[in-house]
């Protein structure tokens, strides 16, 4: 990422891996890259049993509450996920040809964009069928939105990668983690649901703002740009940890794979 000339000379090659992710992932599968767009949907009807037909939680249009919420967060949870494995599973690549390590990392996250853009018109046809959208908004909130937490993905994925190379375990403890952030971040509860003593502590956790601008962009056809300010502020920050982490790491990484 901060060798421009070498990205700008090799990024065919970026195609190519974003390609291979994505392909390899549904070979052989009959619904193929419709199983990314089942998981949130299926999650949203089970939670939605739980808490708004069992637990009778009172919030009106609650099943698009949670949709507006959980196709952005599937789109990191499988990236991070995901990318646990990205270095160690191209061992072969790696120790064989020159190019840049991050690739296979970005390759990742862009093949995971890909299905939560395949995700899009569900959720703008959602919004029309509650009469809430799409509106104009969506134009410039989208975009912005998906730079915002393209950012924050990659920030954690390139820790997570290259923390996994050296240490096997952490591939293992990315499930604990992610399960416990779902629960520290408004996805099943609305931020406001938060008392506001503990909100300023939410700001550690770079997608506590970015749900909630999804969701106020989805639900409302609202720009939400304090929401927005904030989640772009802690993403820059868990990107620079990460590239820092990745290419400090990274010098020895032929000799630990």
């Amino acid at each position: 990422m901060l060798h421009n000339k070498e990205f700008i000379r090799k990024k065919d090659l970026l195609f190519l891996l974003t390609k291979k992710e994505i392909t390899l992932k549904y070979k052989r599968t009959v619904l193929g890259i419709f199983w990314s767009l089942l998981n949130p949907v299926l999650y949203a009807i089970v939670l939605f049993i739980a808490f708004k037909i069992f637990m009778r939680i009172q919030m009106e249009n609650y099943t698009f509450f949670l949709l507006a919420a959980l196709f952005p967060w599937n789109w990191f949870t499988a990236s991070v996920t995901m990318s646990a494995v990205s270095l160690i599973g191209n061992m072969n690549l790696i120790k064989k040809i020159r190019f840049p390590r991050y690739f296979l990392v970005i390759a990742t996250i862009l093949a995971q964009l890909i299905n939560f853009l395949f995700a899009l018109p569900i959720i703008a046809a959602i919004a029309y069928f509650y009469g809430k959208g799409p509106g104009a908004n969506w134009i410039f909130g989208v975009p912005i939105l998906i730079i915002c937490q393209f950012i924050a993905i990659a920030g954690i994925c390139l820790i997570v990668a290259m923390t996994n190379a050296y240490f096997r375990d952490m591939e293992y403890l990315v499930a604990i983690l992610i399960s416990m952030l779902f629960w520290l971040t408004p996805i099943i509860y609305a931020l406001k649901m938060i008392p506001e003593k503990y909100q300023i502590y939410l700001i550690l956790n770079p997608f506590t703002y970015l749900i909630n601008a999804w969701r106020e962009l989805f639900m409302a056809n609202f720009i939400d740009w304090n929401s927005i300010g904030i989640s772009f502020g802690s993403s820059i920050v868990f990107f620079i940890i990460g590239v820092f982490v990745f290419f400090r790491l990274g010098r020895r990484l032929d000799e630990v794979i």
